[in-house]
């Protein structure tokens, strides 16, 4: 929990929002469903864009496994008021960054399910989370906001209540 709230201290600030954009092995996944929930970056985009109105944070934290090809075109998409909104991701340990060095000096640093809890409590803190629909990581994020006490109403699936606005040919 400390280490989540360094870094949120560090990067992110007390407002921000929270996407866990999930990628990778998702588009075969999600478009076996009856409704798909892989949702083309620039439509993906949009649906961040109307949460960035509503919910006036200036910054994202990017919780994700997708491809940078994918990320800085997502990036290159969310302007807001001329502004471009920072994709915040966590950076790989740096021995001159204080924000992870309680997780080094415990060796847990580089443990994936160490980090996998730490991209989850730092997206739990945020004061708005967007959600990938069908991701049991997503899941465990909103049982921790519901236990927290601090959902929001602005808290949602990404693109919740819509289609992909295109839909690949299944195999």
């Amino acid at each position: 929990m400390l280490t989540a709230q360094r870094f949120v201290q560090t990067f992110l600030g007390g407002n921000y929002i929270a996407l866990h954009f999930r990628r990778h092995g998702f588009l075969k996944f999600c478009n076996v469903k009856k409704e798909s929930c892989f949702f083309p970056i620039p439509q993906a985009a949009g649906c961040i864009l109307r949460i960035i109105e509503k919910a006036n944070a200036p910054v994202i934290y990017l919780s994700t496994d997708a491809a940078g090809s994918e990320t800085n075109l997502l990036q290159s998409l969310v302007v807001f008021d001329d502004r471009q909104v920072p994709l915040v991701r966590r950076p790989e340990h740096e021995g001159s960054e204080k924000w992870d060095a309680l997780l080094y000096r415990k060796h847990m640093g580089g443990d994936d399910q160490v980090e996998a809890m730490l991209d989850k409590t730092i997206c739990a803190l945020s004061n708005v989370f967007i959600g990938s629909s069908g991701s049991t990581f997503t899941e465990d994020i909103f049982r921790l906001r519901r236990g927290w006490g601090s959902m929001s109403y602005c808290d949602e699936y990404l693109c919740q209540g819509e289609l992909p606005n295109y839909i690949a040919e299944l195999e």
